[in-house]
């Protein structure tokens, strides 16, 4: 009797949580199309571009589907956001009942997190994407040589891989 007791009401073993589901980033194609106007007046003027993808993230799959242009100061090597003009990214945000998600910018060759990236993120949150194109963004609306990592709690930022980025197009056949 004892045993079964014992089995019962006895230590059972530490949970241990499987491995973390991979990040992803969606972006719809009318997001991406926004996205592009966006950048366009830094591109044309080979300047580091800035923008913030709004939509709703589940901490794993971040959903873009609208782009903001903030008022920012850039040259060619680096880009100011104040916060009087964040606050305006999330007001915008909040009145569409969505979600700053993701903050782009371009860089003049190419594109990789650097030092400052991280430690200028304005907004970090479990799901939160920072993605940066190469080329002042000259590739897009392609997403190829982008560099796109998601802020993990418990590791920072993370690379999304580049087949767990996607754009889904408005119509789907």
């Amino acid at each position: 009797m004892w045993k079964h007791l014992s089995q019962l009401f006895g230590r059972k073993p530490a949970y241990r949580p499987g491995p973390s589901p991979r990040p992803r980033l969606i972006l719809t194609q009318p997001c991406l199309q926004a996205l592009c106007v966006c950048l366009e007046p830094e591109i044309r003027r080979s300047h580091e571009g800035v923008a913030y993808l709004l939509g709703q993230t589940d901490g794993t799959v971040t959903l873009a589907v609208a782009a903001v242009r903030p008022e920012a100061v850039t040259s060619p090597g680096s880009f100011a956001v104040s916060a009087p003009a964040m606050a305006k990214v999330v007001r915008t945000a909040t009145r569409a009942g969505l979600q700053v998600v993701a903050q782009v910018h371009t860089h003049p060759g190419g594109a990789y997190h650097s030092d400052g990236d991280v430690e200028g993120a304005r907004i970090v949150y479990r799901g939160f994407v920072s993605a940066v194109f190469p080329d002042y963004g000259r590739r897009l609306p392609a997403l190829d040589g982008a560099a796109i990592y998601m802020f993990r709690s418990e590791g920072g930022f993370v690379e999304v891989s580049p087949e767990r980025a996607s754009v889904v197009p408005g119509r789907l056949t």
